[in-house]
């Protein structure tokens, strides 16, 4: 595996958590971090960096929104 599988591998992983965490800013803050060390590491290019942040973002904002809605029900 090299630099740059291993370096998604790590973001996905740690992406897929989003979806399912009851603090879905804790699980995107971790992705970001993910994200921007793998930038600054040169594993991943900048518009990958780009696509997961977007990708991070509206996970979180969608998960959110599921847990308002459960809390309001």
């Amino acid at each position: 595996m090299n630099k740059h599988e291993a370096a998604v591998q790590m973001i996905e992983t740690e992406i897929a958590i989003i979806p399912t965490t009851s603090f879905p800013v804790e699980a995107a803050s971790v992705s970001r971090m993910a994200v921007f060390m793998a930038s600054r590491l040169d594993a991943i290019v900048d518009t990958e960096r780009d696509d997961y942040l977007k990708q991070i973002r509206a996970l979180e904002m969608t998960r959110y929104v599921e847990l308002l809605k459960g809390a309001a029900a």
